[in-house]
């Protein structure tokens, strides 16, 4: 979509009373879009989805950078209703999966729904009316009474403090600069995760030196991923070939979530792969000891890579064991006063994943803003209601991630779950729900005791899984099947029905 592809449609959809949308969908990534699909499958057409972006895809969107590649087997990586069947590789690169996504918007008729270069302002929820009051930075206000929220926990970048004081080119992975040329440049990149590994390896065939900043090092395991060749594709092309084999994927990626556990055989396993992989591949025994986890395999994100170790051997690669500290007008400072000097700085340096809704103003009943509900940290009922906000539903909120499968999955059980609230709504003749704040503090109690149990609420892992305080907020503690079932019915007597006026 915008300038990457078709534009949408300007008509807009059938208005609900008032001439307003009944629902207003906030953010067209993957999860966005699923939510507008399951809109128009239950008949409700009576809605808007608005993107800050001038495109749909969200993550797919913005990560354009070299090596931008999918971490989840392509074929696990579509929507369950909208199978693509001639993935070209088994690890989809991004602009592969882009054009699934704006494929998946044309196929469904989603155009006329989309509003996109609008970002959303604030929200704020009007009891007397029941309907939300959404305004967006162009001084237009909507009033829906459904809100979703589905900005996902990777929408907002972030930058290295003092990075303001450096004078050359300067671009975080997930806003690249496609214009500038590294050829024979001197390049510092900071950070060591999942962008970082896929990057380095252009950059380092490319720069005439890199340094890389690293503060602590990666789980990296193999990267098995090839073109598929002219037999695999017809046999992928039968309808019934391909959903078998994503059903085989699904069932096998579902077992590696107990080595999150942190013990067993499928930990072991994995340990041994990525054990093996690191002595594979660097024969430098002094290097590799720089590369080795401290930690327990599973807490941070588990890396895929074949060549990220390789490009780290190179000649003109430099592995700095440290943070960056600092900036200068043309170098990054190391934590120990080193200077590296740099004609480019790469910040492959994550996101503000633990409350991507910070910047976003919302209040709930009576006034009460989201931040203040959220003061020790995100918290929802199954990640999608939170209590005092009313015809208010999140997708991919708290605790739904997963570092075992497509994220996908939990997106679809979500959408359901969203849809089956409006329709019990409209069924009660009701003019909101709001889930019972002793349900969602005893959910998630629970999830914490769960979550205590696993890798991720080690102390001798910090990830940005967790708080500073030790509450693990992003991932869910089970097997994903668990969450779906979860999901599948809402349990309604755990919510307040407000009666309408």
């Amino acid at each position: 979509m915008g300038e990457r592809g078709q534009r949408p449609d300007e008509r807009g959809p059938d208005a609900g009373a008032g001439g307003e949308p009944d629902v207003v969908v906030v953010g067209a990534g993957m999860s966005g879009i699923c939510m507008a699909i399951a809109l128009k499958r239950a008949g409700i057409d009576s809605f808007e989805v608005l993107e800050q972006s001038s495109g749909v895809g969200g993550t797919w969107w913005d990560n354009t950078y070299p090596g931008a590649q999918c971490d989840v087997p392509s074929h696990l990586y579509s929507f369950s209703f909208d199978l693509k069947r001639d993935w070209t590789r088994v690890f989809a690169p991004s602009a592969e999966i882009q054009r699934y996504v704006e494929g998946v918007v044309a196929r469904h008729g989603l155009a006329r729904h989309l509003r996109l270069a609008t970002r959303v302002a604030s929200a704020d929820y009007d009891a007397t009316s029941g309907r939300w009051s959404v305004v967006t930075a162009d001084g237009r206000t909507r009033r829906p009474r459904f809100l979703v929220l589905s900005l996902g926990p990777l929408s907002h970048p972030r930058l290295p403090d003092g990075i303001g004081a450096f004078r050359g080119e300067v671009m975080h992975t997930a806003r690249w600069n496609h214009g500038y040329d590294f050829l024979g440049k001197r390049v510092a990149l900071i950070g060591s995760a999942a962008s970082a590994v896929q990057v380095v390896p252009h950059l380092a065939a490319r720069a005439q030196q890199l340094s890389v900043f690293q503060r602590t090092p990666s789980w990296v395991v193999d990267r098995p991923d090839r073109e598929y060749g002219a037999l695999a594709r017809a046999l992928f092309s039968l309808p019934l070939a391909a959903r078998l084999y994503r059903t085989w994927l699904y069932w096998r990626f579902e077992a590696h979530y107990s080595a999150f556990k942190g013990r067993g055989l499928m930990y072991r396993l994995l340990r041994h792969l990525a054990e093996s992989h690191l002595a594979a591949q660097v024969p430098d025994p002094a290097l590799r000891e720089r590369l080795r986890p401290r930690y327990p395999l599973g807490c941070k994100r588990i890396l895929i890579s074949s060549d990220y170790y390789p490009a780290l051997g190179r000649a003109n690669v430099e592995l700095v064991t440290q943070a960056a500290s600092g900036f200068t007008a043309d170098g990054v400072v190391a934590a120990d006063g080193s200077v590296r000097s740099a004609d480019a700085v790469v910040c492959a340096t994550g996101f503000d994943t633990l409350d991507p809704l910070a910047e976003l103003p919302i209040r709930g009943a009576g006034g009460r803003p989201l931040a203040e509900a959220w003061r020790d940290g995100p918290e929802a009922y199954l990640g999608i209601t939170v209590a005092g906000f009313p015809n208010l539903f999140l997708l991919l909120g708290p605790n739904t991630g997963t570092g075992h499968t497509s994220v996908l999955i939990p997106i679809e059980a979500q959408a359901r779950y969203v849809v089956a609230c409006l329709r019990e709504v409209q069924r009660r003749g009701a003019r909101a729900l709001d889930v019972r704040s002793e349900v969602m503090e005893r959910h998630n109690a629970d999830l914490q005791r769960r979550l205590a149990r696993t890798v991720w609420a080690s102390p001798a892992c910090t990830s940005w899984y967790k708080t500073a305080a030790g509450r693990v907020l992003a991932t869910y503690p089970g097997f994903i099947s668990r969450y779906v079932l979860e999901t599948r019915r809402p349990r309604f007597d755990h919510y307040r029905f407000e009666p309408a006026p």
